[in-house]
């Protein structure tokens, strides 16, 4: 597989880096053991908290910040961390999608960055991360179209298809998908990069059925 960082971001600052985890796994609707191991009691600590911790921590400001600098206003297009962070504060709970998605969800909320997943079986490899063009956009998953205009944006050979704000439905997991890529976004200094990706070496294969990693990369 090949996952690059397009030169327009590599050569500015801040930074960003991606964390890669590509896997095998079979699809399962609803995981119990992932609610009520994992992101049941997440949520409960999390829905003590208040929006002024949202604003205040690192992450969630080192994401914001490299949003503004490409020219995305971030409180119209909150990182997807941010999003599913503020509805729990706001009481709003968390939808149940699927065993990988859920997941998923529960690495963006225990680490504050933005997680996407994305069907590989539906994608064209080469992967580059891009700053998006005018004019550029995508259905998104549960949503109309998504501007991408001076967004961080994955595309791949057949146009963009996911990012920090808000995934494409082209690379959405499906009850057929069985291999998947699973990226964090990491626009922030104070995240530990190796320590989350050995969590997710080792929560992925616990919680998923027949989940098997199959690489991990730091890019």
């Amino acid at each position: 597989m090949t996952l690059l960082i397009n030169s327009q971001i590599t050569t500015e600052t801040p930074e960003v880096k991606l964390l890669l985890t590509e896997l095998e796994f079979t699809y399962e609707k609803k995981q119990v053991s992932i609610w009520n191991e994992l992101l049941t009691p997440l949520i409960k600590e999390l829905e003590q908290q208040d929006v002024d911790t949202i604003r205040q921590h690192p992450a969630i400001i080192g994401t914001k910040n490299v949003y503004k600098h490409y020219g995305k206003d971030p409180a119209r297009f909150r990182p997807s961390s941010e999003s599913l962070w503020r509805r729990i504060v706001q009481q709003k709970g968390l939808y149940q999608i699927n065993n990988l998605v859920d997941l998923n969800n529960y690495f963006s909320l225990l680490y504050k960055l933005p997680f996407g997943v994305y069907d590989l079986a539906k994608l064209s490899l080469p992967i580059e991360l891009i700053i998006g063009d005018v004019g550029m956009s995508y259905p998104g998953i549960g949503k109309g179209s998504v501007n991408l205009e001076s967004a961080l944006v994955l595309k791949d050979q057949l146009g963009c298809f996911g990012g920090p704000t808000s995934d494409s439905s082209r690379g959405m997991i499906s009850s057929q998908t069985q291999h998947a890529l699973m990226i964090g976004y990491v626009c922030d200094t104070t995240s530990q990069l190796n320590a989350i990706q050995e969590d997710i070496a080792k929560l992925l294969p616990t919680y998923l059925v027949n989940g098997k990693i199959l690489r991990q990369q730091i890019i």
